[in-house]
Order: structure tokens, then sequence, then C-alpha cells
């Protein structure tokens, strides 16, 4: 979503909003001097919002199917089974498509050298990590020999996934918004109707859902394919940041912090089952699903941001951006909060009413994080991503500590807590590190301005606007 306006309706800037994460160090420039582009970034955001937004809206519909047809355990043995999917392709991408979108954006003539470099580098990760899924002992599986197997099959998409990753990001560093959304809503949308039939049917199994998981963001690949052929040929001068050294050297740099993140919020998925079984895991999965849906807006906003924060930085469109989406998140979460309490026992069945206080938790989490998640983005585009990393890394740490206690006491509920604790963590460590090396209050971040307001008042008039023409 962009709440982005012409900067000479606004010379502080503020309304200039929602850059995220980026991979260089642009300067400092008046908000006076910011290139009058706002429509297409507004579009862009609008864009990335629509696309982001259906994966969780249609994990929404797909849970309780899933639900109601596996059962909690059933539903446990899946999100076993898939978690370390999305685990491994996390630890094998080594941040190469950021890397990959960032070089683009810099030299967009490197796209075809830099596209083909980073999915050979994910083609050999790609297959150490499936190897390593495949021949590992049966411990993510809690010594379930039903779950090991849907871990291996699941772990076959992995090579795929991975180099779905760099098609994306090829897309996004030109700016081809449209396509990145289609991709997302396709492969969600296939994901339903594949599991629509068989829940009808009653042939609904772990197996069949697994699959289903695993394989349909793969196919979303061939979206991309036209793209693909129409990028330049292949330099002859490649740039330093698209070659082999270049692309590893700053997807290190973004890796430890991506790989952090993930684990914040994955890694109580893959070690619940050991800890404390697949029936609590399968209330947890549940809460997840609905807490992850305040962040469509935030995501969206980071997606964009990450290449338009490559050309320019501003203080006050950072801290306006971090205030508009903590408020916009902590709207949608009330919202969730208060009528989840008659909505998902209806959708889930009686059977995962106790996801309801699990959930809560999460929601408020989510919300907490949102200002520092921003203030990190704040770090990595001012070239101090490994201050970022430290951050998530800290909290990830201690985030584990916690999980290893109070998931065999308390379930799902200590899984939720200690995400309640990493997050809290994270978004003040990247505050206080924004605030010391680059002199961003603190308090700037937090609460909100009539300003705040006034921009998505206007941006909802532009959207109305554009509706009706």
């Amino acid at each position: 979503m962009a709440f982005q306006l012409d900067p000479a309706s606004d010379p502080t800037g503020a309304t200039a909003l929602l850059e995220d994460a980026s991979p260089a160090a642009p300067p400092q420039r008046k908000a006076g001097l910011l290139p009058n582009r706002t429509g297409t970034v507004s579009r862009n955001m609008t864009v990335a919002l629509l696309g982001n937004a259906f994966p969780p809206l249609v994990a929404l519909f797909s849970g309780p199917i899933l639900a109601q047809a596996l059962g909690v355990d059933g539903r446990g043995a899946v999100a076993a089974a898939t978690a370390p999917l999305a685990l491994f392709v996390t630890l094998a991408t080594f941040g190469i498509p950021e890397a990959v979108t960032w070089a683009i954006a810099r030299k967009p003539a490197s796209a075809r050298n830099a596209a083909g470099r980073g999915m050979l580098i994910l083609l050999v990760a790609g297959l150490f990590a499936t190897a390593a899924i495949v021949f590992s002992p049966p411990l993510l599986s809690g010594g379930d020999p039903d779950v090991q197997s849907l871990i291996v099959v699941a772990s076959l998409a992995i090579v795929p996934n991975l180099l779905v990753g760099i098609l994306r990001g090829v897309a996004s560093a030109t700016n081809s918004w449209r396509l990145v959304s289609v991709e997302r809503i396709l492969s969600s949308t296939l994901r339903l109707a594949v599991l629509i039939p068989f829940w009808l049917t009653g042939t609904l199994t772990p197996l069949v859902a697994t699959v289903t998981v695993a394989a349909m963001p793969v196919v979303g690949a061939f979206v991309y394919i036209g793209r693909m052929r129409s990028l330049d040929p292949r330099a002859l001068q490649v740039p330093p940041e698209a070659r082999m050294l270049g692309l590893l050297s700053y997807g290190s740099r973004m890796w430890v912090g991506s790989l952090s993140g993930v684990l914040l919020t994955r890694l109580d998925q893959v070690l619940m089952t050991p800890l404390a079984g697949t029936h609590q895991l399968g209330l947890y999965v549940v809460a997840v699903s609905i807490s992850e849906l305040p962040l469509i807006i935030h995501h969206a906003v980071r997606d964009v941001s990450f290449v338009n924060e490559a050309a320019e930085s501003v203080d006050d469109r950072l801290s306006s951006s971090a205030r508009i989406s903590t408020a916009l998140s902590a709207f949608a979460a009330l919202v969730l909060g208060v009528s989840m309490l008659w909505w998902l026992p209806f959708l889930f069945g009686e059977g995962f009413r106790e996801s309801i206080p699990i959930a809560a938790v999460l929601l408020v989490a989510v919300v907490l994080l949102t200002p520092g998640s921003i203030a990190g983005a704040g770090l990595s585009a001012r070239g101090r991503p490994g201050l970022r990393s430290l951050a998530l890394t800290i909290s990830c740490v201690i985030n584990v500590a916690l999980l290893i206690v109070l998931a065999p006491l308390l379930g799902a509920m200590g899984a939720a807590l200690t995400t309640l604790a990493g997050n809290v963590i994270t978004s003040n460590l990247n505050l206080l590190f924004l605030s010391r090396v680059f002199g961003i209050g603190v308090l700037q971040f937090y609460g909100l301005r009539r300003s705040d307001i006034a921009t998505i008042g206007r941006y909802g008039k532009r959207m109305l606007r554009r509706k009706t023409r």
C-alpha cells in the first residue's frame, strides 16, 4: 500500500512513505529534491498489497479445510512436514535472491548475468539442503515414521522453490510487480483449487496436503517466463555486484539477518513436534495463520521499498511509515482478535477453540514488532545491515532458549509467548541501533501524528478516484 503523495504537497517528505529495507547506503536528500514518481510508487505498492494479501487470505480458507479433514493431529503432521521445507529454503538462499534484486536495481543491464549466477549458486545449495533432509535422522519428526516420510517428500520441493525466488527477485528489481502479484495469487489459488476436490470426496490425506502445500508455489514460475526472455543479452562487462563474489558478499550480509528472522518466526513450528507433539503444533499453526494477516500491508511496503530505497533515504518518511504501519496493524489485529471469538471455532472446528488465546498473543507480537521492523529496514538501507542482523541474532538465541523451556511446559501458548518476547527484543534493538548510529529518535517511530492521518485519508481518496474512473 502506498501512502506517497506529491512532494510539493508535503514538504517534510513524511507522506512519501513506507520505504523499507534496501541494500545500499544512499545519501540523505532533502525531501524537496525527491523525484516526482509518486504515482508509480503508489501503483506498485497497491499491486504488491494485492499480491501479498492473497496467500494469507487463501490460507484462511484452506486452513479450515485441512483442519476439518485431517483433525488436530493430522494438521500437525502436515505442518511438521512442511515447516522444515520453509526453514531449509531460507537456509539455502544465502541472501542470493535479495542480492540479485539489488544488483539488477543498481545495474539493469546486468539482469541476465546476475540471474544466471544466482540460479547456479542456489541450485548447488538446494541440492545439498535436500540431501541434508533426506539423509538426516528422524529428529524433526519426533520419531514418527509417517511424519518422517512426509518431511522427505516435502524436501523435494526445495530446489524449485529456491529458483522461483530468483525469478521473483528479477521481476521485483525491474518493477514488474504485476507479475509478482500474479505469481502469488496463482500459487495460492491453485493450492485451494487442488485441496477442495480431495476434501469434498473425503480423500484428503496428510500426504496429499503435504504435496499440495510444497509443490504449488513452484507453479508460479511459469508466470515469469516471458519476463526472463525479454531481458537484455548478457553484458560483456559484468559489474562487481553481479558477479559470483559480489552476490555472495552482499547476500551473506543480508542472509544472517534474514535467517535469524525466519528462525524467529518458523523454528518454533519445526521444534514443536519433538518438544510438545503434533496436537499442540496443530493448534499453533492455526493461530499463526491468523496472526499473519496484519502483516499484509507491511510486507507489500517492504517488497516495493527494497528497490526504491536503493536510490534515496529520508528520515521522516521512514518514521512515518513505521507509525502508519503500526497503526494499521493494530487496527487489523483488534478486529481479528475480537471477531475470531465467533468465527474461528465455526471455520476450523470446536477442536481448535484452544487456538484463540494463542492467536491473541501472536497478534500482539505482530503489532509490537512493526516499528522495529521498519527501523531494521532503515539500518539496511543506510548501509548497516550488520546491526539489523545482530538484533535478529540476539533475539533468535533468546527465542530458542525460551522455546526449549516454555514449549514442553505450556505447549502452543509457550511458543506464542516466546514469539512475543523475541519480537519485542528485535524491535527495540533495531530502534536503539538506528537512534545511536543515525540520530533518529526512538519516539519518532511510535504514536500517530496528524500528518499520518491526513496521509491515510489522501491515499484513500486517491484509490477511490481510481475506482470511479
